[in-house]
């Protein structure tokens, strides 16, 4: 191999591993021994081993059917967070077998951290759709992960420099998107949270609850922050840029939708996320608001 045939077999198994590492084998393995692939590194060629094979088309089977139950697939993408990026270093030290120790120790970071990076962006998308009640989008991102990690692998040998390109715009495409994925990590983690915190019975409503921004004027998606409820009024406030920020809302008509992780509270105007516990709290409060008696005015 070349160095833009090694670079790119570095940078696409990396990214590509992230993903699917399972797909990412096969597709090497298989490419490998039926002569769709060919010139790979030695320490590649171990790929193609009816063993490696074997255990890969197992894990592959039950990744297959695990990405497309709820709950179930984020407990596998859970588990993957430490297997993926080891996986992706591996793969990428052994397309750097034949370069010097300081190259291939490079390669062994950037491998790692691209599979990383790719792992956390599908964590991320995967956990902002398990907020949504629709039963098919798992399946239908599944689906597409899967053909996006074959086409990308037979992109990195077959076209190096192509590969080498749409890894590059994909990495840039990540960084830019990085705050926005660890709020959507962090949004996901809380809500199954909240879904063991719901078992536990509610001891009463409480005037400040956790909630995530859906649709709030002026305010970024997936925020953090509270609805804080007074005698006759409710806002969400949030820490901003510069100090502590409060939006003034009406919940005039609130509806209350019910979802897998999280459910949403909305009106015309605006909608947050809230935890099922706190969804729960939220009809206490609602309760309590409506049978407190109001000031009348003089």
């Amino acid at each position: 191999m070349n160095s833009i045939q090694t670079l790119s077999s570095i940078l696409g198994l990396g990214f590509a591993s992230g993903v699917n590492l399972y797909a990412a084998i096969l597709v090497v393995g298989i490419g490998e021994r039926i002569g769709w692939l060919s010139g790979l590194p030695g320490d590649l060629n171990v790929l193609s081993s009816p063993i490696v094979l074997g255990a890969a088309g197992l894990m592959y089977f039950l990744e297959f059917f695990a990405d497309k139950i709820p709950y179930v697939s984020v407990a596998w993408d859970s588990l993957h967070t430490f297997i993926r990026p080891l996986g992706g270093a591996t793969l990428a030290l052994a397309s750097a077998s034949k370069l010097s120790p300081e190259m291939q120790a490079l390669a062994l970071l950037a491998g790692g951290s691209l599979a990383l990076g790719s792992h956390s962006t599908k964590m991320g998308y995967r956990l902002l759709a398990h907020a949504s009640p629709e039963p098919v989008t798992d399946s239908i991102f599944s689906m597409a992960e899967d053909l996006g990690v074959a086409g990308l692998v037979i992109l990195t040998y077959k076209h190096p420099a192509a590969a080498i390109a749409v890894v590059s715009v994909l990495a840039i495409a990540m960084a830019v998107m990085l705050p926005l994925i660890w709020r959507i990590v962090w949004f996901g983690f809380h809500g199954i949270a909240g879904r063991f915190r719901a078992l536990v019975p509610a001891t009463g409503p409480r005037d400040a609850m956790p909630c995530f921004a859906r649709g709030i004027p002026k305010v970024a998606r997936l925020r953090r922050g509270y609805l804080v409820f007074g005698q006759d009024s409710a806002h969400f406030t949030f820490q901003g840029w510069f100090g502590k920020r409060e939006v003034p809302i009406d919940m005039a008509g609130l509806q209350l939708t019910r979802g897998l992780l999280f459910d949403v509270a909305a009106t015309d105007k605006w909608a947050v996320y809230l935890t099922k516990d706190c969804s729960r709290d939220l009809v206490l409060q609602r309760s309590a608001l409506a049978s407190r008696p109001r000031l009348q005015s003089a």
